[in-house]
């Protein structure tokens, strides 16, 4: 029979066709399904050579991937050695299928459930499924969960469906199959308001999960859409009589022992921080190009880490970290992603076949997080004058306060102390509480300064610098918080933004915080001018996950620009990274 139906496919031999994908068959097979995908796309676009090895490896060796791959080349109507013998088709595909291989197996499944060139038997399309995920194979749970929402051939059963979309996830289906389970899930079922599994549940837009003690309610950690704009947020409520008071991170931790340090999208320190007495609660918008990766990273980990400071913590030069269960997520996370309102959006149409990589935690095999691309934008932070304002309108004192001689090396307090002509004068910190403000570092900004943004609320990030092509992009590689501190001055403590893979992440902390004064000159607004300033000294250490022993430096920075008024994130323009 196979014999017979290679000859009239090779006396119909005409040209051109596109290529077949694999995708992932399993440790076992894959190295047979790359090679003889190769050698089927070469035989659908006439390869003779191609189809003629192809007939060896499934007619004469008896091999499994190649009896599918020539079933494929033989039921694909684009290739060259097409054929109408279904009989012929379904006999290699099953002689693969009984032979163990997860492909076969879900495409003689496909073959029963339809009743295609074999006798309609839902049963044992059922059980070819079953096989082919038992090896791994997602696409077969994608296929059977997709029937069972559909109720065709098989009776409808959304619980089964459900669980065949949470098999399908975990071991990594084609992301068109699940899109299309998804879509049957939608039709099928109607929007619930409340769902549960295992810890977390699903209610009415949100997925949470309550940590409980005795009875009483110690913290909540949820995701969420916005029922009016469809946009992603995420966060966590505390309850105690020691409130958060400074948002510092999260991060997610994988089965696999990988960590994702998640974008808090400007919401460090008090931005996103609702006090309500003897509790709080942070609530973080995700932006559209994080996610996916954001999402995934809730629905793939095992637990969710926020790290924040508390009056107590503060007192005590320390953070704290809350570490929540992400168990169970992933339903009441897709309940949230499947009946939530969501904008349209436009999806990828290509054969079940290709495959489609799954959305990215942003996290690359060994745990390091990619260097970002970046995009061009206005920096105007850069400017010495914001509509006109004059620098630093801190208050002088008498004296140096007593943290400026117990923090800060006797090298760098002489060189204030006897500063040329007495020009530096020590200066109230209180400044700092009034007014959001840029700090840049020794040399000018757009040379070698790494500026720090010291936000009213007590947010605090550390802006990076880029030049190609000419154009000069700036962007957020560090974020944390400050505090004030009356035995140590500002205090203030940021975490960088990517995991190196050479030395995981790094960390700065720095004390003193030493504020002046002084008056400076230039030429503004086409004439000299003179304008009061402000300076800050600082002792700092920095280290990483890699290399802990703290390397300590003295920073000196000056005031970029001041601005009245409790300056957003966004306010302050600077290019941020790309997911492309």
């Amino acid at each position: 029979m196979k014999y017979a139906v290679v000859a009239a496919c090779v006396a119909s031999c005409v040209s051109g066709a596109g290529m077949a994908f694999a995708e992932d068959a399993g440790a076992f097979w894959q190295p047979m399904r790359e090679k003889y995908n190769v050698m089927s796309d070469q035989a659908c676009e006439g390869d003779g050579s191609a189809f003629r090895e192809l007939m060896v490896g499934a007619i004469e060796a008896d091999n499994p991937v190649a009896q599918n791959d020539l079933a494929w080349v033989f039921a694909t109507e684009r290739c060259v050695f097409h054929t109408d013998d279904m009989e012929a088709i379904v006999e290699l595909q099953r002689d693969a299928a009984d032979a163990g291989y997860p492909v076969a197996q879900s495409n003689i499944g496909v073959k029963y459930m339809k009743g295609i060139g074999v006798e309609q038997n839902a049963d044992l399309a059922i059980a070819y499924f079953e096989a082919a995920m038992r090896s791994g194979y997602g696409e077969a749970a994608a296929e059977l969960g997709t029937y069972f929402a559909d109720g065709i051939r098989v009776e409808r059963d959304i619980a089964r469906a459900n669980s065949l979309l949470e098999e399908a996830y975990s071991l990594g289906a084609d992301d068109d199959m699940i899109a299309t389970l998804i879509k049957a899930l939608e039709k099928a079922a109607p929007t619930p308001q409340y769902t549960s599994s295992d810890r977390w549940e699903y209610y009415d837009g949100e997925a949470g999960y309550d940590l409980m003690q005795s009875g009483a309610l110690l913290a909540r950690v949820f995701l969420g859409r916005d029922q009016e704009t469809g946009g992603y947020y995420y966060g966590m409520y505390r309850v105690s009589d020691d409130p958060m008071i400074h948002f510092m991170g999260v991060s997610v931790k994988h089965a696999n022992g990988q960590d994702t340090e998640l974008d808090m999208n400007g919401c460090g320190g008090q931005n996103c921080l609702i006090d309500y007495g003897d509790s709080a609660q942070v609530r973080i918008p995700i932006s559209g190009r994080n996610q996916a990766a954001m999402l995934e990273a809730f629905k793939s980990g095992d637990t969710v880490k926020f790290r924040y400071q508390t009056e107590a913590s503060y007192a005590e030069n320390e953070f704290k970290t809350m570490t929540l269960g992400l168990k169970g997520s992933r339903k009441a996370i897709e309940a949230v992603q499947r009946y939530a309102p969501a904008p349209a959006v436009t999806t990828n149409t290509t054969r079940t076949t290709q495959p489609v990589s799954p959305p990215s935690s942003n996290v690359s095999d060994n745990g390091a997080q990619p260097e970002p691309n970046y995009t061009g934008g206005p920096s105007y932070y850069q400017e010495n004058t914001k509509d006109g304002d004059q620098f630093c309108q801190a208050v002088e004192t008498a004296e140096y306060p007593q943290h400026f001689y117990s923090e800060i090396a006797p090298r760098s307090q002489q060189s204030w102390l006897e500063s040329p002509n007495g020009t530096l004068k020590p200066a109230d910190l209180d400044y700092l509480g009034s007014a959001t403000t840029v700090w840049k570092w020794g040399a000018p900004v757009r040379r070698s300064g790494k500026p720090w943004v010291l936000y009213k609320n007590g947010a605090a990030k550390r802006l990076n610098y880029t030049a190609r092509d000419g154009v000069f992009d700036v962007y957020e590689d560090f974020s944390g918080s400050w505090q004030r501190d009356g035995g140590r001055g500002v205090v203030l403590r940021m975490k960088s933004k990517w995991k190196h893979s050479t030395s995981g992440y790094d960390y700065i902390e720095c004390t003193g915080g030493t504020l002046t004064t002084r008056k400076d000159s230039g030429w503004r607004d086409g004439a000299n001018a003179t304008w009061q300033t402000c300076g800050m000294m600082w002792a700092c250490s920095e280290w990483s996950d890699k290399y802990p022993e703290k390397r300590t430096t003295t920073e000196l920075h000056g005031l970029v620009e001041w601005a009245p008024g409790d300056i957003a994130s966004k306010e302050l323009e600077w290019s941020q990274p790309r997911q492309d």
